[in-house]
């Protein structure tokens, strides 16, 4: 019999090593230590990034071990990010990424601990540090860490009952501030420049379930060199100095559930690099307008269809704009 835990995500109640699997995710349950429950997730999905290329694979978007409570929580593992976690409703695993949605999936160590000023409140502070930034070798043109992690900090404050929303236990209104510093090292191996920049952002998001049928979410930021984590259009340094982009964004979903199984989702999001931080090659702004339509006819089945608006900026390049409709058939097994 599976339980709903208050904090984040569903776990088997037993102590001892277990296994649940409902959809492209395995929950585990372990024995007790002390005063915590152990547990374990994986999520992941098979893809393919063309229906023209023969190329399929495994991807697994979290896959993390914890150990919680009803005061503190403590994991580690691939994970979402804690600096601006919440995620808008659109079918691509690009999640918005580039047009106003920071926050992505990185290895992590983060505790969280939980305060409760009401029986219907709860306030979340998160800290943790991260995988600042992968090694990529590009145009000999070498970009990594500086030697130390990202730190990622997050406070939110959730009013309302709680209600089970997939492997997510959710209040129905909910604000959160958060922040990350770091660095990254690029490295020009031909004439060997090396420059160290600085990567900071803030940002807040926000969630508000008015009714059972319809509410609204989404986040603004502000920050330098967070390509990484889905900001400044996937730009992290400028690609002749080095020096950390900067910029800002953000994005709003409204949603509207016309039954307990179909729903529809629309939003907007912006990202706008300082004009300033970026080559004549890259990208000045990308924004996206979206509308979709979700059918879950089952738990494990689902229909979907999404249409885009999108409109690309470059700095010196010509513009680019274009629509775009998608269609998803999702079978969770």
């Amino acid at each position: 019999m599976a339980r709903a835990l208050s904090h984040d995500i569903m776990y088997l109640s037993r102590p001892m090593l277990q296994i649940y699997c409902d959809g492209p995710y395995l929950a585990g349950s372990g024995p007790r230590v002390g005063d915590f429950e152990s547990g374990a997730l994986v999520m992941f999905a098979l893809y393919n990034d063309s229906i023209t290329v023969d190329r399929y694979g495994f991807l697994p978007f979290q896959a993390l071990g914890d150990l919680k409570n009803e005061e503190w929580r403590f994991a580690g593992g691939l994970q979402l990010d804690i600096f601006a976690p919440v995620i808008p409703t659109v079918l691509p695993y690009s999640i918005l990424a580039a047009s106003g949605n920071t926050g992505m999936f990185r290895g992590q160590l983060r505790a969280e601990r939980y305060l409760h000023p009401a029986e219907d409140q709860q306030i979340t502070i998160t800290s943790g540090i991260s995988d600042p930034n992968p090694t990529i070798l590009i145009d000999e043109v070498l970009s990594e860490d500086n030697g130390w992690p990202n730190i990622e900090v997050r406070a939110a404050w959730g009013v309302g009952k709680i209600t089970q929303e997939g492997l997510v236990a959710r209040r129905p209104f909910e604000v959160g501030v958060s922040g990350v510093v770091g660095q990254v090292r690029s490295t020009d191996l031909g004439p060997v420049n090396r420059v160290v920049a600085d990567v900071w952002g803030l940002a807040a998001d926000y969630r508000w379930r008015i009714s059972e049928r319809w509410g609204f979410q989404g986040e603004v930021f502000t920050g330098q060199g967070l390509g990484t984590y889905g900001g400044d259009v996937l730009q992290t340094v400028n690609s002749t100095t080095f020096e950390a982009i900067a910029g800002t964004g953000g994005w709003i979903e409204v949603y509207y559930y016309c039954t307990p199984c179909v729903h529809t989702h629309w939003g907007y999001g912006i990202d706008d690099p300082v004009n300033a931080d970026v080559a004549p090659t890259q990208v000045d702004k990308n924004d996206t307008a979206f509308a979709n339509v979700i059918w879950d006819v089952t738990q494990s089945f689902r229909l979907a269809s999404e249409f885009t608006y999108r409109t690309t900026d470059y700095l010196a390049l010509p513009d680019n704009e274009g629509f775009g409709y998608q269609w998803q058939m999702q079978w969770k097994f």
